[in-house]
């Protein structure tokens, strides 16, 4: 015990224990304090009845010095005692405790199966039902106002809130795209949620596939991510040459622009419209409107022409819209 200042504390208390009895040394401590009060105790009553016996006009008050000085060590002493007593308790409270501790144990592997995490508890109150006629519901996928009597599926997220999707553009949804996640917040849909949802469309028979079995064959999907794929990557070649473009349209050298327009952007955008066109027609035209409003810039703040390039940039894309062939001269 010599090198206690290097051992640590749990180590060096551990030893304290083993060594000594720290109970008694308690109960010492505590019979010390109270000979203490009670001789404290003494020597004040021995100073009031002598000053009282000796005249009643030097009775020593509450105010006096003495007085004083007795009753804060008293009260003193009386502070020091009192996380004793707590800490040392009565006897029968602390069997009792140890028993109910005992008994808690048992209980408690029980009692954690019992209770459900709060998600799957509000996910099986979360069946398919028809929509309340009072209430006004609206898909997240399809962005319209689920019809009355609707067939609905309740989506609970983590934090407790629910989501209300129609059933069968939620299973479009996922057998469309392979993405088995909430479109909203990319939360990801349990095994236990997509066969609730199967079991849901065949009591309903809506003669859908199942997005279970979906979910556990992602081979399916892989042409399908491939060419979504293509597009997009096809999409932002595009949106870089309409970049340049708004470049051209707001530079201060007319020459360098309209050589730069007519040698380089419009065939690089024409070939790559072209190829996004054959492969998906209604997301080509969808990404021509972007790039019109891109072009054109925001209402409060439209882009600035300063040499008449923004209505041929305009025009060559209604041209390419409607199908029309462009000739470059190579």
């Amino acid at each position: 015990m010599s090198s206690f200042t290097d051992t640590p504390k749990p180590i060096l208390y551990r030893r304290l224990k083993e060594n000594y009895n720290l109970n008694r040394l308690q109960r010492a401590h505590k019979r010390g304090l109270k000979r203490r009060v009670d001789e404290d105790m003494c020597d004040f009553d021995a100073d009031l009845g002598a000053s009282s016996s000796s005249s009643s006009s030097s009775y020593p008050d509450e105010s006096s010095p003495r007085a004083m000085r007795h009753a804060g060590r008293s009260a003193r002493h009386d502070n020091e005692l009192e996380p004793w007593d707590e800490r040392r308790g009565d006897p029968d409270d602390s069997r009792s405790r140890k028993r109910s501790r005992e008994s808690s144990k048992g209980k408690g592997r029980a009692g954690e199966r019992s209770r459900t995490p709060p998600r799957k508890a509000a996910a099986k109150s979360g069946y398919s039902k028809p929509r309340d006629a009072g209430t006004k519901l609206v898909d997240p996928i399809m962005l319209t106002e689920l019809p009355p009597g609707a067939l609905t599926f309740e989506f609970q997220r983590p934090n407790g809130t629910g989501v209300v999707y129609h059933l069968n553009s939620l299973i479009d949804y996922f057998l469309a795209t392979g993405d088995f996640t909430e479109p909203e917040t990319r939360i990801e849909f349990s095994d236990a949620d997509l066969k609730r949802i199967d079991e849901i469309a065949a009591a309903s028979q809506l003669g859908k596939s199942s997005v279970l079995a979906a979910k556990l064959n992602p081979t399916r999907f892989n042409d399908a991510k491939l060419d979504r794929d293509a597009i997009v990557g096809l999409e932002r070649c595009a949106g870089e040459l309409v970049a340049d473009m708004l470049k051209v349209i707001e530079s201060n050298d007319p020459e360098e622009g309209q050589m730069r327009l007519i040698m380089y952007l419009f065939p690089l955008f024409s070939d790559l419209h072209r190829q996004l066109r054959t492969a998906d027609a209604e997301y080509s035209s969808r990404c021509m409107d972007h790039f019109a409003a891109y072009v054109n810039g925001p209402p409060n703040r439209p882009t600035v022409d300063k040499f008449g390039f923004l209505p041929i940039v305009l025009s060559f894309f209604r041209q390419l819209r409607e199908g029309e062939s462009m000739d470059f001269g190579f």
